[in-house]
């Protein structure tokens, strides 16, 4: 039997039904505080000229919003944020910051539901932030 068959098979006779009610999926986008939307996270269907450019600032202001999802309900919204100077600055979502999140603020949040330990964490976000910490 080929390895992925095997796999499939033990993994069938061991599946719980209420497996897939127990996933968090998570996802994570930065949003334009002028405005504008990431084209990767949002798509619009319109009318007009879909061809149409809009020129924006290379490095606009923007706030990055982490949320995690079952089945059943929503754990979040949580901001990447530092306080600077001048109040709330966006910070980039990096090993440590997410580290953070999770101990501080997922964990909590999923023990408060009593179901932090029958959760499956499915982490979505981009890995390429987060391996080299």
């Amino acid at each position: 039997m080929p390895k992925r068959e095997a796999f499939t098979v033990q993994f069938l006779a061991r599946m719980d039904n209420a497996w897939p009610w127990k996933i968090s999926l998570t996802e994570d986008t930065h949003l334009q505080l002028k405005g504008s939307d990431n084209t990767q996270n949002c798509r619009i269907w319109a009318r007009e000229n879909p061809s149409q450019m809009q020129q924006l600032p290379l490095h606009s202001q923007k706030i990055t919003v982490w949320c995690g999802f079952t089945a059943t309900f929503i754990v979040g919204h949580f901001f990447f944020e530092e306080i600077g100077l001048l109040g709330p600055v966006n910070s980039t979502n990096n090993g440590t910051r997410y580290e953070y999140l999770l101990r501080n603020q997922l964990i909590p949040a999923l023990k408060q539901r009593g179901c932090v330990d029958s959760t499956i964490f499915m982490h979505a976000s981009s890995l390429r932030s987060l391996q080299h910490q």
